[in-house]
């Protein structure tokens, strides 16, 4: 059975540092992607600037913009699902970088009427300073991750255990898998016709967490569209940095989390299609 053809939207706000190590690794991917979207939250001069920089290497590169206007994430993603030419879905965030075989990893366990959810470890600051100062390379740690994990525990990395890549199918692979709670929003995807089914995002939340990533599972769920996990089999990288929300925010979105809940709003309003908004 042939793979099906890709989009991978990486959702972006100006940091044009991560987003180049995320197309170096983009170019030597195991099986390439066929279409790249930058879904950018805002509309920066720097964004605009690099990403010209860089059509040569990827003819196949969209760059998606919108008002930078608080955090609207959500719409911009939804954007990019409009946009997007092929039928299977990868979202990534733009502060992660993707191992050399990470499109390989979700295509060849894509199935309909499945989200595939992966995970990803965080680097420390110490490892992350590394990779900006070119003193150590993606590939590299990639390539030596088991090396490298003594001193990255050492820099407080975090979730180490999944950079561990297995083979899909494989035993490890297997015995590793455990049942999906909710999706993490940096690593998953789907078929496209899958997400239209619950009108993809939603747009009324204003904030992040909740609803770029529990609030996309429970809805899938309620439609009868499964999560499944690709850990390990679909790996990434996080970069550290300071933390970007509080849990007042995320107070907030639970309330809007279960106030849909309570109606089984499983096709969200406020989405792709605006339906009584």
């Amino acid at each position: 059975m042939p793979y099906p053809k890709s989009t991978i939207i990486v959702s972006v706000y100006k940091d044009t540092e991560a987003l180049g190590f995320i197309l170096d690794s983009l170019e030597y991917q195991t099986y390439p992607v066929d279409e790249i979207i930058i879904s950018e939250d805002g509309d920066s001069s720097e964004m605009r600037n690099f990403i010209a920089t860089q059509k040569d290497r990827f003819p196949n590169l969209v760059h998606l913009t919108q008002e930078d206007d608080g955090w609207r994430k959500n719409i911009a993603m939804n954007n990019s699902i409009k946009a997007s030419r092929n039928e299977y879905l990868i979202f990534i965030d733009g502060d992660c970088v993707p191992y050399s075989n990470f499109i390989q990893g979700h295509i060849e366990n894509a199935q309909h009427g499945i989200v595939l959810c992966g995970k990803r470890f965080e680097l420390g600051s110490e490892y992350t300073d590394k990779i900006k100062n070119k003193t150590l390379t993606f590939k590299q740690l990639e390539n030596h991750f088991l090396w490298h994990l003594p001193w990255m525990a050492k820099d407080s990395a975090r979730h180490v255990e999944e950079g561990f890549h297995f083979s899909s199918g494989s035993f490890l692979s297997n015995i590793t898998k455990r049942y999906v709670r909710y999706i993490i929003g940096c690593n998953f995807s789907c078929y496209k016709e899958d997400f239209l089914k619950i009108n993809g995002f939603d747009e009324t939340y204003k904030l992040p967490s909740v609803g770029e990533d529990i609030d996309l599972g429970w809805r899938f769920r309620g439609l009868g569209i499964e999560l499944k996990s690709c850990r390990n089999n679909a790996c990434m990288m996080h970069l550290w940095h300071k933390k970007r929300f509080d849990a007042t925010q995320g107070d907030i979105n639970n309330k809007i989390l279960k106030a849909n809940f309570d109606k089984n709003n499983f096709v969200c309003q406020n989405g792709i299609v605006k339906q009584g908004v």
